[in-house]
């Protein structure tokens, strides 16, 4: 069975840029070609992929992962950390622009969900000091992942997908929310973010939207009752971190 690059993005879980790029930069899938050019892949395309997932997913670099393929070696160095450190060192030297296309680079490059569970947030919370320089830094670091965000759920826009809202409730720290949308994008959603944090919603004035809640720690029994009575209205879905 054959799949249209789109197809194959929401089978495996991985964006389609992110697909072109693995191709372009490191030759690691060789779909077919429609004579119209565009790319079709295969079972076996499926597989690989899969295969070059979970290599990334352990922390190596996407540059190392061809010749794993076909031998696997046991030592390879953890590209998470090495990420996490150069993205730190040109936040502290002040190169926003240097850091700026490293995250736009690393979103093309790596499946998004990894990218923020794996560098993003750890980079943030070493940013989380309750002192001015720790804050200003966090506070370029979020501009630049907001920034990154947005230009990802504009182009998700630009394909059919269906239609969520995202926001936090009781969630003191907002970056989340973004963090959240960023790991969805490219997925065949089209998300709308509500960029603020609030204890009081009304998902019910949004019927035909599916609502998508991200907070942090257990439901207390209160609100859980909300969400019960929530989710008699609309769709709705809770994000604990």
């Amino acid at each position: 069975m054959a799949y249209s690059i789109g197809e194959f993005a929401r089978l495996s879980g991985i964006t389609a840029t992110t697909l072109r790029a693995w191709q372009r930069r490191y030759g690691l899938l060789k779909p077919e070609r429609t004579e119209g050019g565009h790319r079709l892949y295969s079972e076996e395309d499926v597989q690989q992929a899969l295969k070059i997932l979970d290599w990334v997913k352990k922390g190596v670099p996407i540059g190392q992962v061809k010749p794993l393929l076909e031998r696997p070696a046991p030592r390879r160095t953890n590209n998470w950390q090495t990420l996490q450190q150069n993205m730190l060192q040109r936040l502290q030297e002040g190169k926003i622009e240097s850091l700026r296309q490293m995250i736009y680079d690393a979103g093309r490059e790596y499946p998004r969900p990894e990218l923020v569970a794996n560098v993003l947030r750890p980079v943030r919370s070493q940013m989380s000091a309750n002192i001015p320089a720790a804050m200003t830094l966090r506070d370029i670091l979020d501009g630049i992942i907001i920034a990154y965000t947005s230009f990802c759920l504009e182009g998700d826009k630009k394909a059919p997908g269906d239609n969520l809202l995202l926001t936090g409730w009781h969630l003191n720290d907002p970056g989340e929310i973004w963090l959240e949308a960023l790991t969805r994008t490219g997925q065949g959603h089209r998300i709308d973010v509500l960029p603020t944090s609030s204890a009081m919603l009304a998902p019910e004035i949004f019927p035909d939207r599916k609502w998508l809640l991200v907070t942090r720690g257990k439901l207390t029994a209160a609100r859980k009752k909300q969400v019960e009575q929530w989710q008699q209205q609309v769709s709705l879905d809770v994000i604990i971190l």
